[in-house]
């Protein structure tokens, strides 16, 4: 698995000219789906520059439907309630087979009587209409937005990586309604009031969250136009700190514990290295994934002491690792917080020296850095670079995602493209236009390639064919254990070639 190969200050020019001709070719697509106007009134709005890949996929939404199907409202062009109803079952199952969360928005739009009998019904319609299609451009492959009735709207966010992933899209969509509504040269500003409620270890049915969801409204409703609210519940708090409290004592009473996902060479199909993935075995509440309480330890600053833990076990866990498959790597997700902290480089020196581990063979998995790098952010990668390890921008191209902003960090050696973008590969030809950009402007930079989510041979077949360097996902295997990761690699040669094609 070949690391970063331009210095930091030496890039290879060609590969600078290539990746930016890759990204302008990107861009100029992104921009050109941009530039198409949302409804066919008149509005002005524009969505946010972060939602142009969002805005890319949107069309192929669970909601859209010709024009004469009877499960689509005909103004806005949402869904009815029952494909809501049909299809929340398969989100909420995707999400907790991913160890993530689903989310269910309920948004009513404020005043909207008085609006409505003050410029008329075409008016009202025309700014239902708007909302719908903007609703519907914030969706993501696989995500579900209805028209409820009048003026209210429920949309199906997911699967989710934790409660930060649902604050960020909330208020990207939040900025998005905001923008007012051109009617007959009258620009109008609607506030829509959001509720949401969120799926986690009690399992929620959909009528479940929805009437969460609906109080949440109606505390933002009250709270002023325009706002959002959660669900909490009239235990949450007491069941949060609980919660809180346990997790304190989880990592001394040796309840949290690693599974391991394998990765594996796209071509050939090698078993090449192993992502390190936290749960907590809760005594109560069972195994739970990290979607369900990796928020918690962010909020209660116990993330640090849950990321040196999942190093230290995963640099442990290695030798037995690299007996099953010589020379592979073992992956860790390193937090925001513990990137800002002063003490990473000396932790990551010290737990690699203890055990007796290659520099080169551990992997440390970051959310994307912004466009504009800071001092501190290029100089702790460079410091990892220089212990030897490797870094690894995870869930790539689910933000604003930029290829050209990649070459000013040299540190990085790898991409891993989001989940959301790989799941509709195999059935949307946008989205294969968009991978192969991806993967030809990473390896024009010496980066390495894997894409997440792999869970169909029709996607890994095309995959292959793209020239993606690493597969992961459980149509590849499973997160497991070390017991039972043994026995995945022994049947994974019998597997490999319906697994993937070959």
């Amino acid at each position: 698995m070949a690391g970063p190969v331009a210095p930091l200050l030496g890039w290879d020019f060609g590969a600078v000219l290539t990746v930016g001709l890759v990204a302008l070719v990107l861009g100029a697509f992104l921009a050109g789906r941009r530039s198409r106007p949302m409804t066919s009134g008149h509005s002005t709005s524009t969505p946010p520059r972060d939602t142009a890949l969002r805005r890319l996929l949107a069309r192929r939404s669970l909601t859209k439907a010709g024009p004469l199907d009877p499960t689509v409202d005909s103004l806005t062009g949402l869904g009815h309630r029952v494909v809501l109803e049909e299809r929340a079952p398969d989100l909420l199952s995707a999400a907790k087979r991913r160890g993530q969360v689903a989310a269910v928005l309920l948004l009513d739009a404020d005043g909207f009587k008085a609006l409505n009998d003050g410029l008329g019904h075409h008016a009202g319609d025309r700014i239902l209409a708007e909302t719908g299609s903007r609703i519907r451009a914030c969706l993501r492959p696989g995500e579900i937005g209805v028209r409820l009735g009048g003026d209210e709207f429920a949309m199906m966010l997911g699967p989710l990586e934790d409660d930060n992933a649902l604050d960020d899209r909330v208020h990207e969509l939040l900025g998005y309604l905001a923008t007012p509504v051109l009617v007959d040269d009258l620009r109008v500003s609607v506030g829509i009031s959001v509720g949401s409620a969120i799926s986690g270890p009690d399992g929620r049915t959909l009528e479940e969250l929805l009437r969460a969801a609906d109080q949440a409204m109606y505390a933002a409703k009250a709270a002023g136009t325009g706002q959002w609210r959660r669900s909490e519940g009239p235990d949450a708090h007491t069941d949060q700190q609980r919660l809180s409290e346990q997790l304190r004592g989880a990592l001394d009473r040796s309840e949290l514990v690693l599974h391991y996902q394998p990765q594996v060479q796209g071509w050939t199909g090698a078993v090449t290295g192993f992502e390190a993935l936290i749960r907590w075995d809760h005594p109560d509440l069972g195994l739970l994934l990290p979607a369900q309480f990796l928020p918690l330890a962010e909020r209660t600053g116990l993330i640090g002491p849950i990321t040196l833990f999942a190093l230290d076990h995963a640099l442990e866990d290695h030798a037995r690792l690299a007996r099953m498959v010589p020379n592979c790597t073992v992956s860790v997700n390193v937090s925001a917080r513990s990137m800002m902290g002063e003490g990473l480089l000396r932790d990551l020196e010290r737990l690699l020296s203890r055990r007796g581990v290659p520099p080169g063979d551990l992997v440390l998995e970051i959310t994307e850095p912004t466009p504009r790098p800071t001092p501190e952010v290029v100089a702790l990668l460079d410091g990892i670079r220089r212990l030897g390890c490797r870094v690894s921008v995870h869930g790539f191209g689910s933000a604003s995602s930029s290829l050209t902003g990649l070459w000013q960090y040299p540190a990085l050696g790898e991409i891993k493209i989001d989940p959301s973008i790989i799941h509709s590969l195999s059935t949307d030809p946008e989205t294969e236009r968009l991978v192969r950009a991806m993967i030809s402007g990473a390896h024009s930079l010496g980066m390495r390639v894997v894409a997440e989510g792999v869970e169909t041979l029709a996607v890994a077949q095309r995959l292959r064919r793209l020239g993606c360097d690493g597969l992961q996902g459980h149509w590849i295997g499973e997160p497991a254990s070390l017991t039972a990761l043994q026995r995945w690699l022994e049947a994974w040669p019998s597997l490999r070639a319906h697994r993937l094609g070959t």
